[in-house]
């Protein structure tokens, strides 16, 4: 009796000793992605793969999607104090912050809490979210290379004169019109003219892909995930960029590597989520090995990493032949 009792103690000691012990290391090992978006897209897909190929083996990586493409944007705080709560609970060694809303909306609290934390993918300027320069906050800056634009189209088209750039209403492009046209109407570069338009609807990007062909040389599409057709809900991504291929009488470039492909844009000098999340891993390790220096010690990135993709496919049927010093710089796809 004496030694069943004695067993039973013991195991009592155990689990006592394992919940302490449990609580007493939460979140130590444990990294909390905040996409702004979700594991739909393929922007997220991709950087959060990244992160995890880095940083995984030594972590526990936990993820909350904020589905701001989708949800309306008077709904957008509320989620941001969802997924805030929830990181209070896990208690992360470090949280790691996708794209602009997730910065906008989280980047003051965690700072308040002084939880060190990595950004990626922000097209504003960070200091926009901070009454202050943060101590437990830096990242990497995503800037679409639409400077660089002309250059490459020039080559590829050497009559064209003007190109519209077309983007849904979604924050980041909100933001990366300010940046891009700096209170102007449109840009010169390159002796092209390039005119930035913002829809909101499916209906209204339909009619100026099938109206440019009247008034542009080319169109470069930018962000399309947050367009709404007649009942205010999202369209498929993969639905625009194939009508708009199909659709457009002139060749359809792109920003982003996720608008590139067969019955997709041709191509471009494009950014991508593998870029960003590469980056915010390595400085996420960086602030995780040096544990006594804070975040603030590592300036922002300014990723100006682009690479050109272009599509087999496409540059045949838009009868495009890419220059060589071009082409050996290209990713060719299909």
């Amino acid at each position: 009796m004496y030694l069943y009792k004695n067993y039973i103690f013991k195991i009592i000691l155990y689990f006592v000793f394992f919940i302490l012990t449990k609580n007493a290391y939460s979140g130590e090992r444990d990294i909390f992605i905040v996409e702004s978006y979700s594991q739909e897209y393929k922007w997220d897909q991709d950087y959060v793969k990244e992160i995890k190929k880095y940083l995984g083996l030594d972590y526990k990586i936990q993820i909350f999607q904020m589905n701001t493409k989708i949800l309306p944007k008077d709904q957008h705080e509320k989620v941001a104090q969802f997924a805030f709560e929830k990181i209070l609970k896990v208690k992360p060694i470090l949280v790691i912050l996708g794209d602009d809303a997730a910065l906008k909306y989280l980047g003051t609290k965690l700072e308040e809490k002084k939880i060190k934390t990595v950004y990626l993918g922000i097209n504003n300027n960070p200091q926009e979210y901070f009454n202050q320069n943060p101590n437990y906050i830096t990242g990497v800056l995503e800037r679409p290379l639409i400077q660089s634009a002309g250059e490459y189209i020039k080559e590829l088209i050497p009559k064209a004169k003007k190109v519209l750039i077309l983007f849904d209403n979604d924050v980041t492009s909100n933001i990366i019109q300010k940046e891009f046209l700096r209170k102007e109407s449109y840009i010169l570069k390159s002796e092209i003219k390039f005119d930035f338009k913002i829809v909101s609807t499916y209906l209204d990007w339909q009619e100026n892909i099938i109206k440019a062909e009247h008034n542009y040389d080319a169109i470069i599409v930018g962000l399309f995930s947050s367009l709404i057709d007649s009942n205010k809900k999202n369209v498929d991504t993969e639905d625009v960029i194939h009508w708009s291929s199909e659709n457009s009488k002139i060749p359809v470039f792109g920003f982003w590597d996720f608008s590139i492909g067969k019955e997709k844009a041709i191509g471009g000098l494009v950014t991508t989520a593998k870029s960003q999340g590469k980056a915010a891993a390595e400085l996420s390790f960086k602030i995780l090995s040096n544990k006594n220096l804070l975040p603030r010690t590592y300036n922002p990135i300014n990723l100006q990493e682009g690479i050109f993709i272009f599509s087999k496919s496409e540059l045949k049927k838009k009868n495009l032949i890419l220059p060589p010093e071009i082409e050996k710089q290209s990713n060719l796809i299909d």
